[in-house]
């Protein structure tokens, strides 16, 4: 996707209540001078069984039923903020004096400040008492936002008929502490439907590293020289190798087939297959080349489009909108034969505004996505959704084909990366929680701030898509996110921003992740700080610029607590992590360690989007703390740690590996105050075994 194409679309404590009340305490009214005629049925669901977690006491939560009896016609506004349909508000304390909520944009942007919204909507006090509110259904029909205390919610305004028995769930989620009550959220929404959340490793694109031609990378739209695409494409390929980058995949953006040419940039959706000056032996020839499975991008329908005399579609006034499944399993047929192991679909948020079908019916939009995601099902490939609102991402919860969500504008290189890294990780918490990873979008290795992105990526235990220049790639730096193999090294989830980000502060901008081990009863914790401040000297006007011109020009500010100046270094393992046990403190980059207990002070960095990055790691019953694959980003991954065994001396360590691959291994003795000798490990087989001992 290009930036300028976004703006241009983008015009656009509780009251008691506890779990299974029967008559929680509403408010109906009327608001912004449109009639509520709610004649429907709302009662919460009783829940008294169904919350068994381990940290039952630290939840509550209730589900509001609303059923709408009859048949309403002709009840649109005429404005999708102004609801065509008004359910009874839900008042909330006044302690709850932030909130948190999800622009309906693509990207779904992070926005403090209430909106219209399809949810969900977080409401949080000083105390990080959180509230988390949102549809449970019927995503891409709900509206919902806070005004004068209370939670306002209905059906959007385009909507213009309602059917007869039209059912529709919200559940209102309570508990402490952010990141785990939208996790507790994203839990329940999981269970109502019997479903598990995706596989870190679930596609090609998921669980190797791979090569990206997206919005940002070295050759969008660009070529080498005087090479076409095909063959500055294999040129990568054969300089990654004898880089020693072991790319298992590569990413086709939307530059390889038939489009309208565009007023700004090429335009809709002509014909998807490619253009034979980029291809001459066509995408069959160049994948058997090419050796390696292929993600492959689309956008909206052309009104030109060469698929309309063999299947139905609605002609809007700037694209038009397949109303069946066919078109897709026509192109899942041809992106089979090409090699595809994933769809992306992109533009998603342009076409549900383009499109007045996919607003004006409860189920028009969900039709879509499910055509779609049955095709790709059905082909045994996977999706990926890329400039998606929120109610994609929540949606995703009943389409099994979908398994990676773009949670970033596009990337650019060595720009405004306040536009780009605390976004990426507040809508993280989103992807997470519903169980749809999150992409980051591709990098350069080559920037300036590289090492920050690969590690960014890494952490986001998602895609890993570098897009380098021939020639130009950070070979060592790619190499730290995954095996000789490919295969990516990922934590157990994505890296999130901690709770104290989203209350007032004056500190960097602090993320965690984490490898657990439940095996032995312990967990490495991954914690990297941003230098990110409003007033740095090295700001510049075309950073400042970039923000607002990224976000149609709204303020980034809003997006995530901003501070003027980073003057607080400090982080409070038990407070900011709940981390109450002795544990090392390992400094990635500069190799140092320290046994920590409590408090400890991040040194100040002085350089504008500097980082630091540190491995909180458990100190065995024995005095050591195994920090692991040191080299690596994550530093304790499952798919290299597969057994870990604690001794009375030493350490026991089961390895998985490729063939010929050598990794070196770090170990801290506490008792000693000092590092063991680093252990080197040659692969013979993919699997090793190693003792390590004092």
């Amino acid at each position: 996707m290009r930036l300028i194409i976004i703006s241009l679309f983008a015009l656009m404590m509780l009251l008691p209540l506890s779990c299974g009340d029967d008559d929680p305490p509403t408010s109906s009214g009327q608001a912004d001078d449109v009639s509520n005629d709610d004649d429907d049925t709302a009662s919460p669901a009783d829940d008294d069984d169904a919350d068994d977690d381990a940290d039952d006491d630290a939840f509550e939560y209730n589900i509001y039923t609303h059923v709408i009896p009859e048949d309403k016609e002709a009840i649109a506004t005429g404005d999708y903020e102004q609801p065509s349909h008004f359910y009874d508000a839900i008042s909330v304390n006044s302690q709850y004096t932030h909130l948190l909520n999800f622009i309906v944009d693509p990207m779904m942007p992070p926005w403090r400040e209430s909106l219209r919204t399809s949810g969900p909507l977080i409401l949080y006090s000083d105390d990080l008492d959180v509230i988390v509110f949102s549809p449970m259904d019927h995503f891409y029909v709900s509206l919902i936002w806070f005004e004068n205390g209370e939670i306002r919610y209905g059906l959007e305004g385009d909507l213009d008929s309602i059917p007869a028995g039209f059912t529709h769930r919200f559940i209102m989620v309570r508990g402490k502490g952010i990141n785990a009550t939208i996790k507790k959220w994203g839990d329940l929404l999981n269970e109502d439907r019997g479903r598990l959340r995706q596989d870190r490793y679930a596609d090609p694109g998921l669980s190797y590293l791979g090569y990206w031609t997206d919005n940002g990378a070295y050759y969008y739209y660009n070529t080498e020289g005087d090479m076409n695409e095909q063959d500055t494409l294999f040129a990568v390929i054969d300089d990654a190798y004898s880089a020693g980058i072991p790319y298992r995949y590569m990413q086709l953006d939307s530059w390889w087939y038939f489009k309208d040419p565009g007023l700004f940039s090429p335009g809709g959706l002509i014909r998807w297959e490619p253009l034979p000056e980029m291809f001459p032996g066509g995408l069959v020839a160049f994948h058997n080349r090419l050796g390696l499975p292929l993600i492959a991008h689309n956008r909206w329908f052309s009104l030109q489009n060469d698929y309309l005399n063999d299947y139905d579609f609605i002609l809007d006034e700037e694209m038009a909108f397949p109303l069946g499944r066919d078109i897709f399993d026509h192109f899942m047929d041809d992106g089979l034969n090409w090699g595809l192991s994933t769809y992306e679909q992109d533009w998603l948020m342009a076409q549900f505004w383009g499109v007045t079908h996919l607003r004006d019916g409860v189920d028009h939009a969900e039709n879509w996505m499910r055509n779609m995601n049955d095709a790709a099902a059905d082909h045994g490939m996977t999706i990926q959704l890329c400039m998606a609102g929120a109610a994609f991402l929540m949606d995703s919860l009943d389409l099994d084909a979908v398994t990676s969500i773009r949670t970033s504008i596009d990337y650019h290189i060595n720009i405004s990366k306040e536009s780009y890294w605390p976004q990426f990780h507040t809508v993280n918490m989103l992807a997470w929680a519903i169980g749809v990873w999150p992409f980051k979008d591709n990098f350069q290795s080559a920037e300036k701030y590289g090492e920050a992105e690969a590690l960014i990526s890494s952490l986001s235990a998602g895609m890993v898509g570098p897009g380098d220049k021939i020639g130009e790639a950070d070979a060592q730096l790619i190499r730290r996110t995954c095996r000789e193999d490919g295969l990516l090294l990922k934590p157990d989830k994505p890296a999130t921003p901690i709770d104290a980000m989203f209350l007032d502060h004056e500190r960097p901008f602090i993320t965690s992740t984490y490898s657990d081990r439940n095996d032995i009863g312990y967990r490495w914790t991954y914690l990297a700080a941003y230098n990110l401040m409003r007033e740095h000297e090295d700001r510049s006007f075309f950073d400042i610029g970039w923000a607002y011109v990224s976000y149609g020009m709204k303020y980034t500010g809003n997006m995530f607590v901003f501070p003027d100046k980073v003057l607080d270094w400090h982080l409070d393992v038990y407070k900011d992590l709940g981390i109450t046990e002795q544990m090392l403190l390992y400094n990635w980059r500069t190799g140092e360690a320290q046994v920590l207990e409590g408090v400890f002070d991040i040194p100040a960095m002085e350089s504008l989007y500097d980082h630091a990055y540190y491995v909180l790691v458990p100190i065995f019953e024995n005095g050591l703390a195994l920090i692991g694959e040191y080299e690596k980003f994550v530093t304790l991954a499952d798919k290299r740690f597969r057994e870990i065994e604690p001794t009375a001396n030493g350490v026991n360590l089961t390895l998985a590996g490729a063939p010929g691959e050598d990794i070196t291994l770090r170990v801290y003795d506490t008792n000693a105050g000092a590092f063991l000798e680093d252990t080197v490990v040659a692969f013979d087989d993919n699997e090793e075994v190693v003792i390590i001992r004092r």
